[in-house]
């Protein structure tokens, strides 16, 4: 998800803003020029469609794309958009440069990358006359593979089977699925897997034969190693384990580089960035901590690194699983975990001294690229950002947390890193110093406090953050005072030109998904969270030991499974069921001894302050968003309306918290929602929300929202708490409309798969969401069967999150690693603290009281409501408000809430998910942020559903 974000970053806007698509800096020529007559233009977000309106397309069919790169792109564009023209043929086209750039990245989908233009040839006819007409005009040209499609001849020509309009359908969690029709009329996915994958039914034609011949007949003649197994894939390139036929015994990993793809922010791409890593680890040969070189080899169009294969963990991991504050069960007291971390830091920064001895600069520092041995020995990877510039170098990759900030050079920027892995090893924290050294004087007092470690554990750490203007470069690095300004203006880098920024980051913060989630809830713990970019494995990680691929005669990343498979089941947290009482009383506890000072935000969580941010940043000119806030406002139909991400839930929370809301802020979304034809039934992302925030606001809006998501609901397919008709449902209960509840619970228990397992997890989009529309429909109704169902539901996550009898929890589902109410162990709490209030039973005793004493003893990776800390503290208030642990707990959250605010004029605005840009949303900015201090101070749980739940 956090490449998502980066989409999202634009300088000149401290919040998420959609992509200009029609500025004269955006834009390619053609884009801009007068049309030949008969031809239509329309503009969307990354594309730009040319149609005539007397040629009609059928649905699907054999489509042609063209890849480029960004240096004969516009070359391209003109010749083939001249064909085009003539011949009739209706295509589309990226819009600009920083399109095509960002879509050929690293971190890229690996199923977008290359695809520059797509054109439409209604007939395999004309596909065979455009195929010998565009490879006359412009055959041979460079461009990426497109791995999903047939290369017809020598490229830029590729060609794929599939839809030509658009066609979806949802499933039963809400998500949306691109489809194509099979014979019998049944819409069926349109896949996008790499390696070419025709449908069934659909011929390949007479055209296409010679090149499929072709592709049959490449083969990787001497190549000297044998593929075991995928680790990991970007846009740039696999990474394998591998063995050498005389030495099967020895284990190798090996890299591979896609020219032209994955490229950084200065435009280097995979195959550069590979001979950069080959010449920094030969250079510095023989060096502790430094992976020796096997061998440079060529495979088809492809370019292969194999290196010793280093056995260990990485640094991430193991801080992640033994730190006391976000493990609760970590056999480590905070001041034995605190001595652990300083002797490994302390051997990376030998090493990297050694390195900068020798002439390099390792440029992508972070404990994601250390492996530790079973020895505490660390080991470096991913050396494709070294340099030799030790006084020049500008970083052009990174991780957001350890990226040094623009200015710092050469050495500098490894010396910030280090800065940043000492505070982040402790308080993974690290996005926040961006914002500015006060924040760094607030982790290192916290850090101190809570691991009892004295200033010399930071010794070096404020110049290595000092300015460059005030630091000397060649010494530790330097952090200024970025501002979100500064800060999100190199984020539009990040995001036109991505970073190198690992899947699985160190510390909770930078954290999106992790892959130890099993085969039944991978696609929703992490898929949910972070999508299949976040969910893939380090490749050094033991850990993430995956799935063995066939051996590869051919190119492998054709062959290897999506990296969500691959990815290995499980390696939980080790946790033991510590009862609340017990764990808050035993003196060695972190908890117990935390200090918590004033908030240094305070004003930040009062109600007055998020009134005057929202009339100061209200944008009513917009259509699509009132407030700004989530990414989610534009990904999701009617997203800038909804409860959690939109402007009901901000009116809503402004109203609940004692405000007085803007008549002007509910006409506007009054219009918007009678305007709005595609908005989920739901209740975080749908009308039912809307109708619950409206319900002392706007009574009749809240009425006509009611009706039209029942109407909606007789055929909509989305199951779900979040979106789909168990919102509504658990709506209408709390409105008393049991009846039309009732239709919306039996539909719930026919729609259900009979395997289970294709359930998603999760309290949003998952069986726990479901769970507690039944138990609260069984309470309501009278019905056991619902009653049934709603056991058999949270029977199922308990086991899946790892909360079962003698199990240990699933770390993607833990709050520290990314995961909170809306997807993770929270949710799932939420939905059981309902089964045993409403039940009177004590069936999930047992897990209830294992995920409160987990939520009173660790930290969480996000802020908001629905995905961080908020969510936590509102969970404990729901399940354990009076317990010592919980009220600790609760102040030691607000305290760390309050830090991820920052002025924005005279305001002070919540950082949203990700800690990018600012959002004043309920699930992910300052609403949530209020409402949760105002909650607190109450003493009881004010989540819309569960408001009125003691």
């Amino acid at each position: 998800m956090y490449l998502t974000y980066l989409q999202f970053c634009h300088p000149g806007s401290p919040f998420y803003e959609q992509r200009d698509t029609e500025g004269p800096d955006v834009l390619f020529p053609l884009h801009r020029a007068e049309l030949p007559e008969g031809w239509a233009r329309e503009i969307r977000s990354e594309w730009i469609m040319y149609s005539r309106a007397d040629v009609l397309l059928p649905w699907q069919g054999w489509k042609i794309h063209v890849s480029a790169t960004t240096a004969n792109a516009e070359e391209l564009l003109t010749a083939v958009s001249a064909h085009c023209f003539a011949a009739r043929l209706p295509f589309k086209a990226l819009s600009g440069m920083p399109t095509l750039r960002q879509r050929n990245s690293k971190y890229a989908d690996r199923g977008g990358s290359g695809k520059f233009l797509t054109l439409y040839p209604p007939t395999e006819e004309a596909l065979a006359t455009a195929l010998d007409a565009l490879d006359a005009l412009i055959g041979g040209h460079q461009g990426p593979t497109i791995l999903s499609d047939l290369r017809f001849r020598e490229g830029p020509l590729y060609v794929r089977y599939g839809a030509f309009v658009s066609r979806h359908r949802t499933d039963e969690s809400g998500r949306r699925i691109e489809c194509i029709e099979d014979p019998d009329g049944n819409l069926v996915p349109d896949e996008r897997r790499p390696g070419f994958h025709p449908p069934s039914w659909a011929a390949v034609p007479e055209v296409l034969q010679e090149s499929l011949r072709a592709r049959s007949e490449r083969r990787l003649g001497d190549f000297p190693y044998r593929v075991s197994r995928a680790l990991h894939f970007s846009n740039g390139g696999g990474v394998y384990l591998a063995t050498r036929p005389e030495a099967p015994g020895r284990t190798l990993l090996l890299k591979e580089a896609r020219p032209h793809c994955g490229l950084d922010e200065s435009g280097r791409d995979a195959l550069v960035r590979l001979e950069t890593e080959r010449a920094a680890l030969t250079d510095l040969a023989g060096l502790p901590g430094v992976p020796a070189v096997d061998a440079y080899v060529d495979g088809v169009e492809h370019k292969f690194l194999g290196r010793a294969y280093v056995e260990g963990r990485s640094l991430m991991d193991l801080a992640l699983e033994r730190n006391p504050f976000v493990s609760p069960g970590s056999p480590l007291t905070p001041g034995a975990y605190a001595e652990w971390a300083r002797a490994l830091v302390d051997q990376v920064a030998d090493t990297v001294r050694r390195m900068h001895a020798r002439g390099w600069v390792f440029g992508d520092l972070h404990p994601g690229n250390v492996i530790v041995d079973e020895e505490d020995r660390v080991h470096l990877i991913d050396f494709e950002s070294a340099s030799r510039d030790l006084d020049g170098y500008a970083q052009t990759m990174g991780v957001f947390g350890y990226r040094a900030p623009h200015g710092h050079l050469g050495r500098a920027v490894d010396h910030y890193a280090l800065a940043c892995m000492r505070i982040g090893l402790l308080l993974p924290m690290t996005r926040l110093l961006a914002l500015g050294p006060d924040r760094a004087e607030d982790l290192c007092r916290v850090a101190g406090e809570r691991f009892g470690v004295g200033a010399e554990y930071f010794a070096g750490v404020r110049g290595q953050l000092a300015p460059p203007e005030t630091g000397a470069a060649s010494t530790p690095g330097a952090e200024g005072a970025v501002g979100v300004e500064e800060r999100t203006a190199r984020s539009e880098a990040f995001a036109a030109a991505s970073t190198s920024v690992p899947e699985r980051v160190v510390g909770a913060e930078e954290v999106e998904a992790r892959p130890e989630v099993s085969a039944a809830a991978s696609a929703s713990v992490v898929e949910r969270v972070g999508g299949a970019e976040g969910a893939e494995a380090r490749p050094e990680t033991t850990a993430a030991a995956a799935t063995p691929v066939a051996e590869c005669a051919v190119e492998p990343e054709e062959r290897a499974a999506h990296p969500e498979i691959l990815a290995a089941a499980a390696t939980p947290v080790a946790e033991r069921a510590v009862q609340p009482e017990e764990r808050a009383a035993r003196p060695e506890d972190p908890a117990a001894a935390v200090v918590v000072p004033a908030p240094p935000a305070a004003d930040a969580l009062l109600v007055e302050r998020l009134a005057e941010s929202l009339r100061a940043w209200r944008s009513p000119e917009r259509a699509d968003r009132l407030f700004p806030g989530d990414v989610r406002q534009f990904l999701q139909p009617g997203g800038g309306l909804g409860l959690a991400y939109g402007a009901a839930g901000v009116l809503w929370a402004l109203h609940r918290c004692g405000g007085e809301v803007d008549p002007a802020d509910l006409d506007w979304l009054r219009r918007r929602v009678h305007a709005e034809p595609e908005i989920p039934v739901g209740f975080h992302s749908g009308l039912a929300g809307i109708a619950h925030a409206m319900a002392a606001l706007d009574p009749e809006l809240a009425a006509y929202c009611r009706r039209r998501a029942l109407d909606a609901a007789e055929s909509a397919p989305d199951l779900s708490l979040g979106s789909g008709i168990s919102g509504l449902g658990a709506h209408l209960l709390a409105t008393g409309d049991l009846a039309g509840a009732d239709r919306l619970a039996a539909r719930l228990r026919a729609a259900l798969p009979a395997e289970r397992e294709q359930i998603a997890a999760g309290l949003l989009d998952g069986a726990a969401g479901l769970a507690v529309f039944a138990r609260r429909a069984a309470t309501a109704l009278g019905d056991p069967a619902y009653a049934r169902l709603a056991v058999e539901l949270l029977d199922m996550e308990v086991t899946r999150f790892g909360f079962g009898p003698g199990a240990t929890p699933v770390a993607a589902a833990l709050p520290a690693f990314g995961t909170g109410l809306g997807s993770g162990a929270l949710g799932l709490g939420l939905a059981l603290h309902d089964e045993v209030r409403l039940s009177g039973e004590d069936r999930f005793a047992e897990p209830l009281c294992r995920i409160t004493d987990l939520a009173q003893h660790t930290t969480a990776a996000h802020n908001g409501l629905l995905n961080g800390r908020l969510g936590l503290v509102q969970f404990l208030l729901a399940a354990a408000p009076g317990a010592p642990a919980s009220q600790q707990a609760v102040a030691r959250a607000l305290e760390e809430a309050a830090w991820y605010t920052a002025p924005l004029g005279p305001h002070r605005i919540a950082l949203g998910d990700e800690a990018l840009k600012l959002s004043l949303d309920l699930g992910t900015g300052l609403a949530g942020l209020v409402l949760t201090a105002r909650s607190a101070a109450h003493g009881g749980c004010e989540l819309p559903l569960w408001e009125e739940a003691r």
